[in-house]
């Protein structure tokens, strides 16, 4: 019986392992954590699916006196057996500065995979016409601890004298 009991606890153990891969890929999420660029020092931002290959997406910063942007992204190719997945972005970006404030658009390119059944890689590159218009190339990767709970880490290279962008933070999909 205990042998019985045992092992029905490492299957039921085993497949919460393997069911946190299901999360780890999914657009549907709330994440938060340390951010580092400029001057700040939390973020806290989500997406969700809106429409067939849509997803809309907020991401609120402390920079400044805050940054905020807002917008979607398309997914060319989505699909629960894609490994890869390609989407094109933009959006409205917003930098407030207390006497200093700038609003734009932002547009870019990028790609989700599957680098394990626990661990996803999301990389892009676009360009911002915010703060007199600057590029950028980011990697991000999450990894998926529970079936709801991931860990998340990311680095943004920004050009044209902007700060680039390191954050840590914690991702809940749902």
């Amino acid at each position: 019986m205990k042998k019985f009991v045992l092992s029905t606890a490492l299957i039921a153990s085993g497949s919460l392992f393997f069911s946190a891969a299901s999360n780890a890929d999914s657009v549907n999420y709330i994440s938060g954590g340390f951010n580092d660029f400029y001057n700040s020092d939390f973020y806290v931002e989500g997406s969700t699916s809106i429409a067939d290959n849509w997803v809309g997406e907020v991401q609120f910063t402390d920079m400044g006196d805050y940054s905020l942007r807002a917008g979607a992204k398309y997914f060319l190719d989505m699909g629960a057996d894609r490994q890869f997945n390609t989407f094109l972005k933009g959006g409205v970006s917003h930098y407030d500065f207390g006497n200093y404030d700038d609003t734009s658009a932002y547009a870019g390119i990028g790609a989700m995979t599957k680098l394990s059944q626990q661990t996803t890689a999301i990389v892009d590159a676009g360009y911002d016409w915010g703060l007199d218009g600057f590029a950028s190339v980011s990697a991000r990767l999450r990894y998926a601890f529970t079936d709801r709970f991931s860990a998340d880490a990311g680095f943004r290279g920004n050009f044209n004298s902007i700060d680039n962008e390191v954050h840590l933070g914690v991702t809940y999909s749902f």
